[in-house]
């Protein structure tokens, strides 16, 4: 009875007849090939800034039903709109048509027969940053870590998605997360819409692999996408090479049936989950949500997970640059475990993770 309420409701909420779910409108089709450009994504309103200037909203951004997709000059530090995708059908409903004029299509004539890439690598951070500190980390201090062969072969692609920022409204940024998850539905379809097209890869190379890297939150707000997903019966997809969990602030429960990530093997062939038993932030939210966090301790259920569910202490590793964010930001901070992710995990096989 429950799902036939559920089924009821969903096709309550659908739009009409000959909308498509998702609408593409290109604002740019300039092709680039410069190196010194990287691609971003958000879900941010435009701000009403000087002609010519871009910018997005900062803070306190709720779902919106619309994506940017946009590429930030690191010379420049300014930022080109590229594209809008525009979810037709209701905020809490999760599209499933295929998407005409996906700008993953403009993504991969750039990316991989321009540029050469063969890796890209989507990072969701966490709520505690503004739009500006996530550029500037999450897309700034990344670019300036990579050696040039990492440059030449991957691409990161930041969801810098709407948050909060201030640490003692806690709560704001796991509703952040809950809504966020609505508008990240959009990226998910027109990624899988891009990878189920046999026809477009007919004689081009499809030898790109995906990673999806989510901290902090942004493991939560992956956790209610999961969740949403699965409640109204859209089977998962085998979309990522790798999945990376990174300071999750996620329940160490997750992994059970039920809870979210129960079945995440079906969206990907392999999860690494890093654990850093000393990490600051996770201890308050331990005490916020009385309930340990997967990032701090691993999930509860470890015995029970499948071979390609990795867990990896990376406690060891954390040292001094780490402290200002008091353990937690080390995919920014910590080199050697930068690189390691970067380059597909070289020692990691070699941690020993104990229940």
């Amino acid at each position: 009875m429950r799902h036939l309420l559920v089924i009821a409701f969903i096709l309550f909420l659908w739009p009409g007849k000959g909308i498509a779910q998702i609408q593409g409108q290109w604002l740019d089709s300039t092709a680039h090939g410069n190196h010194s450009m990287g691609y971003f994504f958000t879900n941010r309103p435009l701000k009403n800034t000087d002609e010519g200037v871009v910018a997005f909203r900062n803070r306190w951004t709720r779902q919106t039903r619309n994506l940017y997709f946009c590429l930030y000059d690191y010379d420049s530090d300014s930022i080109l709109l590229k594209y809008r995708a525009t979810k037709t059908c209701d905020k809490r409903v999760y599209p499933t048509e295929h998407v005409e004029d996906n700008i993953f299509y403009g993504i991969y004539e750039n990316l991989r027969l321009k540029r050469g890439i063969h890796n890209l690598i989507f990072v969701v951070p966490g709520y505690g940053k503004t739009f500006d500190a996530q550029m500037n980390d999450f897309m700034f201090r990344i670019q300036q870590s990579y050696s040039d062969s990492l440059r030449g072969s991957t691409a990161v692609i930041l969801f810098a998605w709407g948050d909060q920022a201030v640490a003692p409204f806690y709560y704001k940024g796991k509703r952040s997360a809950n809504r966020a998850a609505n508008d990240f539905s959009i990226f998910q379809q027109m990624l899988e819409s891009f990878q189920a097209d046999t026809v477009f890869f007919e004689g081009k190379p499809r030898d790109l692999s995906y990673t999806l890297i989510c901290t902090s939150m942004g493991n939560q707000m992956l956790k209610r996408y999961m969740l949403k997903r699965e409640r109204q019966e859209i089977d998962m997809v085998k979309a990522y090479d790798r999945i990376v969990m990174i300071g999750s602030d996620a329940g160490c429960d997750s992994f059970k049936d039920g809870k979210g990530f129960h079945n995440i093997t079906a969206m990907t062939d392999y999860v690494s989950i890093l654990v850093n038993r000393k990490d600051g932030p996770l201890a308050l939210s331990q005490y916020m949500n009385m309930k340990n966090r997967l990032g701090r301790v691993g999930p509860t259920n470890y015995s029970e997970l499948p071979d390609n569910i990795k867990v990896w202490d990376v406690t060891g590793i954390i040292n001094w640059e780490d402290l200002p964010a008091m353990g937690h930001d080390y995919l920014l901070r910590n080199s050697e475990i930068r690189d390691q992710l970067l380059y597909k995990e070289t020692t990691f096989q070699q941690m020993k993770y104990s229940e």
